[in-house]
C-alpha cells in the first residue's frame, strides 16, 4: 500500500489556534490548503481584534470564532470537540514562515506507522537558531504536533491551560508512558513575539506566555483530578454539553 493510498484510510483534521495574527496566518493557510490528504482544516480564532477570523474565511477551512480570548488551551480543545470523529489531528501554530507538506507528513507518518505512537512533536531544524536551540532544549514546549483521536479526546479536559497546553500533553503522555516521537522538522521557523509586537509589549507576552507555562505546571495534579474527559460521553454521541 503506497504512502497516499496510507493517508487517506485516516481522517486528519488540522487545527490551528488564533488570536491576532491577520498578517502571518496566510502564509500557513496557503500551504495547509494545498495539502490533499488532509480531510478539514479548522481556524480557531480566539476573540482576534485584527481582523484574523475575516482573513481565515477567504481561504477553503472552517472557522470557529470564540466570544473571548480563552487562551490557545480552550482553542485546541474546542477545535477536537467539533471534529471529534477525527483520527488524527495536526496542531499547527499561524504564524510559521516556511512550512510545507513534507513538514505535515513528518508529523502524521509514523502516527500511522506506529499504532501504539499517541503523539509526535516536530523539532525545528536548521530554521532560526535561536528557535531551533529553545526547541531543542525544551522540546515540551513545542506547538507544532500531530495527535492520534483516540488518544486526546480521552484525556481530562484541557481547556484551562491556555498557552501551558503543550506543557500538559507532554507531562500527561510521559506520566502515562504512552509512546511519542520527535521527528525534524527541517527549514520550518516562526516570527518571534518581539517581531510580531515590537520589543518591549513583545517581551510582555512572552513573560505571560511563560507565566501561563508555570502555572499549567503547578496546578496540574490538582486539575486532572476527577476532572471530566475532553470530549464526554454525551459530546460523542453528538450530543454538545
Amino acid at each position: 500500500m503506497d504512502e497516499e493510498v496510507i493517508l487517506e484510510t485516516q481522517k486528519i483534521t488540522a487545527l490551528i489556534p488564533t488570536h491576532n495574527e491577520a498578517p502571518r496566518l496566510p502564509g500557513v493557510l496557503e500551504a495547509v490548503c494545498k495539502v490533499k490528504w488532509i480531510d478539514k482544516i479548522v481556524v480557531i480564532d480566539s476573540y482576534s481584534q485584527d481582523g484574523t477570523a475575516d482573513v481565515a474565511r477567504r481561504f477553503p477551512v472552517e472557522v470557529i470564532s470564540l466570544n473571548s480570548d480563552k487562551g490557545k488551551g480552550a482553542a485546541l480543545a474546542e477545535g477536537i470537540r467539533r471534529e471529534k470523529d477525527s483520527d488524527i489531528y495536526i496542531f499547527l501554530d499561524a504564524d510559521l514562515i516556511g512550512l510545507k507538506e513534507g513538514h505535515l507528513l513528518a508529523l502524521v507518518k509514523p502516527l500511522i506507522e506506529d499504532p501504539s505512537l499517541a503523539m509526535t512533536i516536530g523539532v525545528f531544524k536548521e530554521g532560526r537558531k535561536l528557535g531551533d536551540l529553545a526547541q531543542k532544549l525544551f522540546p515540551i514546549l513545542n506547538g507544532m504536533r500531530g495527535v492520534r483521536g483516540e488518544w486526546v479526546r480521552n484525556l481530562p479536559d484541557f481547556s484551562w491551560t491556555r498557552f501551558g497546553v503543550e506543557t500538559f500533553l507532554t507531562r500527561v503522555a510521559r506520566e502515562t508512558k504512552v509512546s511519542v516521537e520527535f521527528p525534524a522538522l527541517s527549514g520550518l521557523a516562526h516570527y518571534h513575539k518581539e517581531e510580531k509586537y515590537g520589543f518591549f509589549l513583545g517581551l510582555y507576552h512572552r513573560i505571560k506566555m511563560y507565566k501561563e507555562i508555570v502555572q499549567t505546571l503547578f496546578l496540574y495534579k490538582k486539575r486532572i483530578e476527577n476532572w471530566p474527559k475532553l470530549v464526554g460521553e454525551e459530546e460523542r454521541h453528538g450530543a454538545m454539553v
